[in-house]
């Protein structure tokens, strides 16, 4: 039973007070056919709206199965909707874009209606009301009368013991209405039925009670028919949680119900989401290259560069050397790379006077897809392509028809090299590509290389012998002399300042070789001779071979795309033998060191971008919830109505936050698709959109982690403006 005992309803505009309810007394029960009649703005309307919890009251108490409602929460009001009400209104409230079928299904499914037997039911309900060759049509194409039918197929779907109808038949012309009515009547049958409206003559002869409301009070209680009065049916309060796959399901209902409203969402969120992933790839990026200038061990800086060692300092097996060039995203493996960290004075066509400084890098680094300024590929050891910087760029064709001379193992032992092909040096990336010249070689030519280059800072060669004589030799002072015996060597008494008479002498000494992984000594015969008066220094062939090893110390890996490069070395330093690390791994383009000067300025760059990249992202979230609200302010009616239906805050919440995560989530696949599908830039010239292809996994992970943080925050504060008017409130706004 539903009782009033001096109800009273006050209204507060503009500080002016009026009256809605004057002390109403009142006994509602099951199997009542209740017409409320009375005037406009007698408070018909609002006797309901209290009746049924969707307005509150002032005074007095309302009393359901003898419970008072005065305190009920807004929590509990919703509840006691949910488990009591159905509503039919006098303007629908159906959710336009949803079809009669799924209108029907959304009672069913926020109550917990089984999953598999939702659709069954709601057809057996949309057949009662005999719109089952509709069920497919959305609610906009449906006349007056079948609109009205589709809300009370919801409200029989909904399962209560209460059908609250305001005017259910204003729109309607007198056959639909006369429908309508007969369809209540039956309700009413098992059921309350309280409806109001303003002609009493459409439903004399089916009410069982008439109810006259004047100026807020009841002036006529007058019973017509009699009916078996029944008291409610006391519910039990069921807290069904809806499971995250029905979740999903109304929220994509909601989203592709709508389709060109979403579109523009997912436009507007897209394109703000551009601004926060260009600005949070302008900070990787100077968080990238803020290393680059002052590197003290890499001279060859590459962002595709990676070099590699053994975590116990041994050398590599081929096994290991064949796995680390079978990983993802490698394009070369390159050994000995220590060559590429010296640049080298070559000398043009043999004069001493001009010269070309370069960077040695081999033929295998430069793939098959190569445009040549002249020229083409080497067929011969001693042919090789020159990249050039834009110094030597109108000279192409001289140099083209020139030899390049490389100096090796003393001042007589040269290289002497024809120039097969040019190409620009763009098609190396790094900081140094710009200003410096590259000459690719053969793997023959790098074996030579690698020997000659090896003491320039890597290796350390020491020849000690006699008391006095305990020198670092410059390796440049070597010179091939093959009638030398193995062991043998010999040099000038000036320079070392040996004093031997009789025109020769020998001394037995040591030849020590040491570098980051190996120290070796080999016994040889120093053989002074007094004609020579220079640092050169002969050994035949073989003893200058023994300085050097063969076995691989440390590679270079160059990545297929910079944005692969940090994520490959991630997955080369993770790689383990048992419990062990098995490599360590540098990558010099975040490796280098920094003076205390550059550093300030990096780091008052980074925080400069962090700066950017908080304003921007607060900007474009801000930009974006203004839009959004617009948008989403034509759906506001839709919640309305859910929470008529059943739906509680926390379930509207809920359908809101998923609805734009989905928009989040699409547009994170599109800047996804976007960001790998812009080209590495490979001349280091600025390009906004390119601060897209520095992300690395983590960084992608970031990137999506700021949108849904902008989404959380969009929909928290649109929320908060949903929730802050009363149902029937929002539902009068929308229709004015």
């Amino acid at each position: 039973m539903i009782k009033l005992v001096n109800v009273s309803k006050y209204y507060n505009s503009n500080d002016v007070i009026a009256l809605g309810l004057r002390k109403i007394n009142l006994e509602l029960h099951v199997n009542e056919f209740v017409a409320v009649v009375g005037e406009s703005g007698s408070g018909k309307t609002t006797l309901l709206n209290v009746i049924s919890g969707i307005d509150s009251y002032e005074d007095g108490e309302m009393y359901i199965n003898g419970e008072e409602t005065s305190y009920f929460s807004v929590n509990e009001k919703e509840n006691y909707r949910k488990k009591y009400i159905a509503f039919v209104f006098q303007e629908y409230n159906l959710i336009d874009s949803y079809t009669v079928l799924q209108n029907v299904e959304a009672p069913l499914l926020l109550s917990g209606y089984p999953k598999d037997k939702i659709k069954k039911r709601a057809m057996e309900i949309i057949k009662r009301v005999g719109l089952e060759k509709h069920a497919k049509h959305k609610a906009t194409k449906l006349s007056g009368g079948q609109k009205q039918r589709v809300v009370i197929a919801r409200a029989l779907a909904k399962d209560c013991p209460i059908i609250a109808a305001d005017e259910p038949t204003g729109n309607l012309d007198s056959a639909s209405a006369k429908q309508i009515i007969q369809l209540l009547a039956d309700i009413s049958k098992e059921k309350l039925v309280i409806m109001v409206t303003h002609e009493f003559s459409q439903v004399e002869e089916y009410a069982t009670r008439k109810i006259r409301i004047y100026d807020g009070e009841i002036v006529e209680d007058r019973e017509i028919k009699k009916a078996e009065k029944k008291d409610l049916p006391k519910l039990e309060d069921k807290e069904y949680k809806m499971n995250l796959w029905t979740m999903i399901k109304i929220s994509l209902n909601n989203l592709l119900s709508v389709p060109k409203k979403t579109i523009l969402m997912l436009m507007i969120f897209t394109f703000f989401a551009l601004f926060v992933g260009l600005a949070y790839g302008g900070y990787v990026s100077i968080s990238q290259n803020q290393t680059i200038l002052e590197n003290t061990y890499f001279n060859y800086i590459n962002p595709d560069r990676i070099v590699v060692k053994k975590a116990d300092n041994q050398a590599f097996t081929l096994d290991e050397l064949q796995n680390l060039r079978d990983k993802n995203n490698v394009k070369d493996l390159i050994n000995f790379d220590y060559v590429m960290d010296q640049s080298r004075d070559l000398i043009i066509d043999d004069n001493i006077y001009d010269s070309i400084r370069v960077i040695y890098l081999p033929l295998s680094f430069l793939g098959d897809d190569i445009r040549y300024i002249e020229g083409q590929y080497p067929d011969e050891n001693n042919e090789v392509i020159l990249a050039i910087s834009d110094q030597y760029k109108d000279s192409t064709n001289d140099l083209h028809e020139t030899s390049l001379t490389e100096y090796v193992r003393g001042e007589k032992t040269k290289l002497v090299f024809t120039i097969s092909g040019i190409i620009d040096n763009d098609i190396i990336p790094g900081s140094l590509a710009e200003q410096s010249n590259f000459v690719f070689v053969s793997d023959d030519v790098w074996e030579v290389l690698r020997k000659d280059i090896y003491s320039m800072g890597y290796g350390t060669i020491y020849l000690s012998f006699s008391e006095s004589i305990n020198n670092i030799i410059q390796h440049s002072s070597f010179e091939i002399d093959n009638s030398l015996n193995k062991n043998e060597l010999r040099l000038g008494n000036g320079k070392y300042r040996v004093t031997c008479f009789g025109g020769a002498c020998e001394y037995d000494g040591t030849l020590s070789v040491e570098d980051y992984y190996v120290q070796n000594e080999l016994d040889i015969k120093v053989i002074v001779d007094e004609d020579v008066d220079d640092y050169t220094i002969f050994i035949n062939q073989e003893t200058y071979d023994e300085i050097f090893y063969d076995e691989i110390y440390q590679v270079s890996i160059m990545a297929n795309k910079v944005v692969d490069a940090e994520g490959l070395a991630q997955d080369i330093a993770n790689d383990r033998e048992g419990i062990n690390l098995k490599y360590q791994v540098v990558y010099p383009y975040n490796a280098s060191s920094m003076d205390e000067f550059m550093g300030l300025m990096r780091i008052m760059e980074s925080v400069g971008m962090i700066i950017v990249n908080v304003i921007t992202i607060f900007a474009s979230t801000f930009l974006t919830y203004i839009i959004f609200k617009i948008i989403i302010n034509t759906k506001l009616r839709d919640y309305a109505i859910f929470r008529t239906i059943g739906a509680n805050q926390n379930v509207v919440k809920t359908f809101i936050y998923v609805e734009n995560l989905f928009i989040v989530l699409i547009s994170f696949f599109i800047f996804l698709a976007i960001s790998l599908s812009i080209p590495v830039n490979s001349q280091g010239n600025f390009n906004l959109l390119e601060t897209l292809t520095v992300y690395s996994f983590f960084d992608y992970i970031v990137y999506f982690i700021l949108l849904v943080l902008m989404s959380l925050f969009i929909s928290r504060r649109y929320c908060n403006k949903i929730f802050a008017n009363s149902v029937s409130k929002t539902l009068k706004t929308d229709l004015e």
